[in-house]
């Protein structure tokens, strides 16, 4: 045995658990900071960022029916309606999806997610 050998394979051990730590946090901060944007309007969706930065072309959403905001993919989105289905299959107020108990919140950020949407 290398004098040391031992020892480098408990290091990457110890680094390999702090990465996987580090990416599940990360996952969490992401969704929590996904929630706050949701609840700030201070967002990614073409509401916020066509009148406050100019970026999106336009405020309306894809399905051209309504500004693209929180409330909008949350509760009325007709492109979204398979995925908000799926997390909650009886109607839900937008105030329960945005401030209600963590298991709410847990499907609001899951929907978030397989809807695919970056806000």
């Amino acid at each position: 045995m290398v004098h040391g050998e031992g020892r480098g394979g408990e290091m990457e051990e110890k680094i390999g658990a702090e990465e996987m730590l580090l990416k599940k946090t990360r996952k969490k901060d992401k969704k929590k900071v996904n929630l706050i944007r949701l609840r700030t309007g201070h967002n990614r969706l073409n509401a916020h960022m066509n009148r406050k930065f100019k970026l999106a072309p336009s405020p309306t959403c894809a399905c051209g029916q309504e500004d693209q905001t929180a409330e909008h993919i949350l509760q009325r989105c007709p492109l979204l309606d398979k995925e908000r289905k799926e997390v909650w299959p009886s109607p839900t107020p937008l105030q329960t999806k945005l401030y209600g108990s963590r298991q709410e919140l847990e499907k609001t950020t899951t929907f978030i997610t397989s809807a695919g949407l970056i806000v």
